[in-house]
């Protein structure tokens, strides 16, 4: 069972948050600030992080900083009601993993602290192997299981459409937890498409006919278990 410490100084985050990832099966632990924050991560050593940007002293950069500066690489995902692009850099800079805007949409939250949690390896239809720790991909071929060489957005950006398996995700979500671009971001970007189109081919038994990252007619994309 994952622990996860849950961040926040406003109780109603609190309320909705924590049925919802202990529904997962997940052990929650809450903090309103930040010493109790630190504290909690220190004692009970969490294997993910929600956190508010807007806590009291220390706020939630300086307890991700802090975090960081221990040389600790538990994921942290900020729950955040900024959204200007030099804010979102700035928590990025301090060692966030991904974030997510209020307010947001329990099924998003639960989407990005699944793609977040390390996992043992997984197999999918004795054709596809992750292994979320090593960072290590394989496809069963003719002559047995190889390594398929991704680029480490390539492999961040199949961990979270595996991780939804079946659920069609939208651009701005894999735009924004994937490559770091926030959803209200107007940009016109091709980003997604190289990505996609490499893993194809670098996976599919036939890119032109994909059975694995299949387009979703407008929504995007999703990975066919």
């Amino acid at each position: 069972m994952h622990k996860i410490l849950v961040v926040d100084d406003h109780e109603h985050i609190i309320s909705f948050v924590r049925p919802a990832l202990e529904r997962e099966g997940y052990h929650v632990f809450t903090a309103g600030d930040g010493p109790t924050a630190l504290h909690v991560w220190r004692t009970e050593h969490p294997a993910l992080i929600l956190l508010d940007i807007e806590i009291p002293d220390p706020n939630g950069l300086a307890v991700c900083r802090e975090i960081r500066a221990a040389d600790d690489r538990t994921p942290v995902i900020f729950m955040t009601v900024r959204n200007s692009i030099s804010d979102l850099e700035f928590g990025f800079t301090m060692g966030a993993d991904d974030y997510i805007s209020k307010p947001f949409d329990v099924r998003e939250l639960m989407a990005r602290v699944k793609a977040r949690l390390p996992r043992p390896l997984q197999e999918y239809g004795g054709y596809l192997q992750i292994d979320t720790l090593g960072h290590n991909v394989r496809i069963n071929k003719d002559n047995g299981w190889q390594i398929v060489d991704l680029t480490p957005k390539e492999f961040d950006l199949l961990n979270y459409l595996v991780t939804n398996a079946g659920r069609p995700i939208s651009r701005t979500t894999l735009l924004a937890a994937v490559f770091d671009i926030p959803e209200d971001r107007t940009i016109e970007t091709k980003t997604l498409e190289k990505h996609i189109w490499s893993l194809r081919q670098k996976l599919e038994r036939d890119p032109k006919t994909p059975v694995l990252i299949i387009n979703v007619r407008g929504i995007g994309y999703k990975f066919a278990v």
